[in-house]
């Protein structure tokens, strides 16, 4: 079994673990499972942070390690992909980039709303500007989700498969609609309520839900690749 399997391997636990301890944080500390109404008025949203002031700086420390979780998991997926490419592998570059540069955005929100539990005593509309910031830079940054979910896509659909491939056909598939569904986020800036608000079904639950499918899927497609490629000699396929 080759060294390049094994760290594979630990990355993809690594980001897994990760990702288990920021949504354990996100729910349980920080308590933005699901977030609060757009709706509530300055001293509603304030009282929050004074309510929940220590916890919710104890969920931003952690998340300060655990929130990059897409980084190694990415860096796998780059190296799989590369697998699949023939020449210049343009496509498992992007996919790292954009899956690195969408990192920023899985970061920023636990360390905005840990700033705006700091001071929870601050004029309370302060704390909304703050708050209001946090939940649109978590649910509204597309930006980067697409470069990504479309490299993936691509190689699943059209790259050189083989019985060695995490990529089935049908994995591109769901990697186009989960891109689909997270485009719907950016809506978040217009209405307050209703499906399309920032703790709507559109732009929170589903986005929510899906991804985290994606990521398991993803994780074990790619586990049971490793598997199948381990038990090929070394000489015989690259990894």
């Amino acid at each position: 079994m080759s060294v390049s399997i094994n760290a594979q391997r630990a990355l993809i636990w690594w980001a897994l673990l990760m990702m288990v301890t920021f949504m354990l944080c996100f729910v349980f500390l920080i308590k933005m499972v699901p977030l609060p109404p757009a709706s509530l008025n300055a001293e509603q949203v304030a009282a929050i942070y004074r309510e929940n002031s220590v916890s919710i700086r104890i969920g931003g420390v952690i998340c300060s390690w655990v929130a990059a979780f897409m980084v190694p998991l990415a860096l796998v997926i780059a190296v799989q992909m590369r697998r699949i490419e023939q020449g210049w592998p343009i496509w498992s570059v992007l996919q790292l980039c954009g899956g690195c540069l969408m990192s920023m955005f899985l970061v920023f929100p636990p360390l905005i709303w840990g700033v705006a539990a700091f001071s929870p005593d601050r004029p309370a509309e302060i704390t909304l500007a703050i708050h209001e910031l946090a939940n649109l830079t978590l649910v509204t940054t597309d930006q980067y989700y697409i470069f990504q979910f479309v490299a993936i896509a691509v190689v699943s659909l059209m790259g050189r498969q083989d019985a060695l491939s995490p990529f089935p056909r049908w994995f591109g598939y769901l990697t186009i609609w989960t891109a689909i569904m997270f485009e719907l986020g950016a809506f978040g800036f217009i209405p307050r309520t209703g499906p399309f608000a920032w703790n709507g079904l559109f732009v929170f639950w589903i986005p929510l839900s899906i991804f985290g499918l994606w990521i398991i899927v993803t994780s074990v497609l790619i586990l049971g690749a490793l598997k199948r490629q381990s038990l090929v000699p070394a000489n015989a396929t690259a990894d």
